[in-house]
């Protein structure tokens, strides 16, 4: 009797494993990033665990999908390295071409101020690295089913505040409180730009952004520019389209003081 229930309970996992690489195995996996031994990696991880991989590339241009593929649900799998904002460019290219591909950012820890931008462009799934294989794989298969997953670092973040009145998602409502080029500086901030790149993009210095970005923090009540990136973003300071595609900010309207 105790053998009978041995050999049924054998037989019920062995089922449950063969439907999660069915499962794993019919969504065609591609993989991206600039390092090429890594991608060899983790191709060899996600084959073993019953994943599909199809392709293999450091550029979307690159990835040699076939027609076929093009009716296949796909999943794309971005290891960002040092070059997030490279990554994001990528990431854009390939929703162009799949707009139904579900999208998983490989990153590393601290990169909270690039959230914003990165699920503007699409992504689905921001995961780390860690040493243990099983989350990771759950962690994709969550995105399969149509899930987002975040960083668990990142909720506190989001859910700190999330009890307190919020005030209109309107324009107008920043008059009162930044300036126009604070309003500008903060755009880039939720876009994940760091304070040197700010500076060469709206011509002056670098220290001079940073005495911004510090007035920004006090003035809208926040401690770190994570926290300054989601509270432009749900103050409508940063506007996307559906479907998680960026587009430019709406014009803010009513008299201001210059900077």
């Amino acid at each position: 009797m105790a053998e009978n229930d041995q050999q049924q309970g054998a037989e019920v996992a062995g089922n449950r494993a063969g439907d999660d690489r069915a499962f794993r195995g019919a969504f065609g996996t591609a993989l991206l990033g600039p390092n090429f031994l890594v991608l060899e990696g983790l191709k060899g991880i996600l084959s073993a665990a019953g994943f599909r991989v199809v392709g293999t590339a450091s550029h979307v241009k690159d990835l040699e999908l076939g027609p076929d593929l093009e009716a296949q649900p796909i999943l794309l799998i971005v290891n960002a390295g040092g070059d997030l904002r490279g990554a994001i460019k990528q990431i854009e290219l390939f929703k162009e071409r799949f707009e139904t591909g579900r999208v998983v950012l490989l990153a590393d820890p601290g990169q909270f101020a690039e959230i914003p931008a990165v699920f503007r462009a699409g992504v689905n799934g921001y995961l780390y690295m860690g040493p243990s294989l099983e989350p990771f794989v759950k962690a994709l298969e969550l995105v399969m089913l149509g899930e987002t997953v975040l960083p668990k670092a990142i909720l506190p973040l989001i859910l700190e505040h999330k009890d307190e009145p919020r005030p209109p998602k309107t324009s107008e409502s920043f008059a009162p409180q930044l300036s126009r080029r604070e309003r500008l500086i903060l755009r880039h901030l939720a876009e994940g730009l760091a304070n040197k790149v700010i500076a060469s993009e709206i011509g002056i210095a670098q220290a001079t952004v940073k005495v911004h970005v510090k007035s920004i923090l006090t003035k809208i009540g926040v401690v770190n520019r994570t926290q300054a990136a989601i509270w432009a973003m749900n103050n409508g300071l940063v506007v996307g389209e559906p479907g998680g595609r960026r587009r430019v900010p709406a014009p803010i309207q009513g008299s201001e003081t210059e900077d």
